[in-house]
């Protein structure tokens, strides 16, 4: 992802046109996800946004959760076999069957402190990823900011003044069905970051 890639205004661009026809219009392969509105959106917040290193994403985080993916992803990068990351690092989620939970949390156990920034940001749990722009990919009608995150607050505002300015030079104008998967392939991008 290039710098001018996270411009604003490009980004409210591309935004625009992903939301402007539906996934099942774009891509007719049935392995393909099929996002939501609001999932562009979140995906549009997370390529502009900056994190201010305040560190309450990884201080006040209860539960960080663990898809089965984000296990084996850690142990990977760490280096370590499955089951050992797995013993060493989770526990069942008490309330819900089949996830896991990170052990050691407020603050989380690969939060450094001194940095103010994570010790294994490159292999991340999804929840770490999608934070501080909330929510089940696929399921909300609306974007949902952590408070907490004076980012996502700055980038919020950013995003609306960088739609504004898009819709009042025009908007996206008439945009091929090709213009329109590159896009919303963009957008995606955002979720691997």
């Amino acid at each position: 992802m290039t710098q001018s890639n996270r411009d604003p205004r490009y980004v409210a661009q591309q935004l625009l046109l992903a939301i402007s026809m539906p996934d099942g219009l774009i891509f007719r392969e049935l392995d393909a996800p099929s996002y939501t509105n609001v999932d562009y959106f979140r995906m549009a917040c997370h390529l502009i946004f900056e994190c201010l290193r305040c560190g309450n994403c990884c201080t006040t985080g209860d539960p960080i959760r663990l898809r089965p993916e984000d296990a084996a992803h850690l142990a990977r990068g760490l280096k370590i076999p499955l089951n050992k990351a797995l013993k060493k690092f989770t526990i069942a989620d008490p309330q819900k069957a089949g996830v896991l939970n990170f052990k050691h949390i407020l603050p989380c156990k690969f939060y450094d402190q001194s940095a103010k920034g994570c010790k294994i940001y490159q292999f991340r749990p999804w929840s770490c990823r999608i934070f501080p722009f909330l929510g089940i990919y696929g399921s909300e009608d609306r974007v949902v900011v952590n408070e907490l995150c004076p980012g996502s607050v700055q980038t919020m505002e950013t995003l609306k003044k960088a739609i504004e300015a898009v819709r009042a030079d025009a908007g996206i104008g008439n945009a091929s069905p090709e213009d329109i998967k590159c896009a919303k392939l963009l957008l995606r991008e955002a979720l691997d970051l």
